[in-house]
């Protein structure tokens, strides 16, 4: 009998079904919440803390530019550089220590692997995500203040913002008319939306720092943060003082999907429900308990609230509870179409 001749390993790897891959920007002003945004996200998805269905089994796990760029995990060139320490981890590492976590004029990548459970909705649930979080100060660069990026920052910004399957804007839920990048922020969204070579077709605006808004209200906090109702309330008024985000209505016009949605980093404190601030410390930051010598342990207390909401509709196209468009927004006070 005479062996049937196998393909090679190589082939083999050549003809397997690859994950979808995609691209997603992460654009908005400095201190808006993108890096704390991205760090949060494991997290997010491991406690379940956002608005999709229990049955969707939405799962999230760091990846290697390898994984990411040959769709298997093995190790790149790029990543046997990296020492023991991925930019991911150091991202986490910052971000919980209250660093700055990206230089306000570059841009970092980070990837990625969602699983979803397969449904009528979705048959192939898997994708590999590239995240790239802007600067602040290379998209939404504050009026009256010297620019310091360079030209080949900015060439790769627009480059990679062109290339990209999907883009999310995130925005502080702040006083806007204080601002000085809004002028900024309002041209790129115009320029963006009539570029003819622009590939992304899905676009969420995420409003961050929601937790904020209930600090007043103590254990009741998380119970008012959970109703969409509220949440929709909040988007409405965001909506009013922002009407330069009228411009993305013109990507509507050509197909695209526009949502809305809010969200917390920082999140609410497990057991007693109020936003995860700790008023003793300075700065910003979440409460924690010292166990003895070393770093304070913040998962004990760390509940993450509706992070995942924006990546997970900007690649997989599906809506939340929390992820509005201009028609439900539109509906009357108090119902929220579905």
């Amino acid at each position: 009998m005479t062996d049937v001749a196998q393909p090679a390993s190589d082939e083999r790897d050549a003809h397997r079904v690859l994950p979808q891959r995609l691209t997603i920007t992460l654009v908005g002003p400095r201190s808006a919440g993108k890096s704390t945004l991205i760090a949060a996200l494991p997290d997010c998805f491991a406690q379940g803390a956002h608005g999709y269905p229990s049955a969707l089994r939405l799962t999230l796990q760091p990846i290697g530019r390898g994984e990411f760029e040959g769709g298997y995990p093995a190790a790149s060139k790029y990543e046997l550089l990296e020492s023991f320490v991925s930019p991911y981890e150091r991202l986490r590492e910052t971000v919980e220590s209250g660093g700055e976590p990206t230089p306000p004029e570059t841009l970092q990548e980070y990837f990625f692997r969602l699983n979803a459970e397969a449904s009528q909705d979705l048959s192939d649930a898997t994708r590999l995500l590239e995240i790239v979080d802007v600067g602040g100060g290379l998209a939404a660069p504050e009026e009256g203040q010297p620019q310091s990026a360079s030209v080949a920052s900015r060439v790769q910004f627009a480059t990679k913002l062109l290339a990209s399957d999907a883009i999310v804007f995130v925005l502080p839920l702040v006083r806007l008319e204080e601002c000085r990048w809004v002028g900024s922020m309002s041209r790129l969204i115009e320029r963006l939306a009539l570029a003819p070579d622009r590939k992304a077709k899905r676009f969420v605006v995420a409003w961050s720092f929601y937790e904020r808004l209930f600090v007043n209200l103590g254990p009741a906090a998380f119970t008012y943060a959970c109703d969409p109702l509220v949440a929709a309330h909040v988007l409405r008024r965001a909506l009013a003082q922002a009407p330069w985000l009228d411009a993305l209505r013109e990507l509507e016009r050509e197909g695209a999907s526009l949502r809305f949605c809010v969200f917390s980093s920082y999140g609410f404190v497990k057991t007693f429900q109020n936003p995860n601030l700790d008023p003793l410390q300075s700065g910003e930051r979440r409460f924690s308990r010292v166990n003895g010598p070393g770093r304070p342990s913040l998962t004990e207390f760390w509940r993450p609230f509706l992070a995942a909401d924006p990546i997970v509709n900007a690649a997989l196209g599906l809506d939340s509870a929390f992820c509005f468009s201009y028609e439900r927004l539109a509906a009357p006070q108090g119902l929220v179409a579905e």
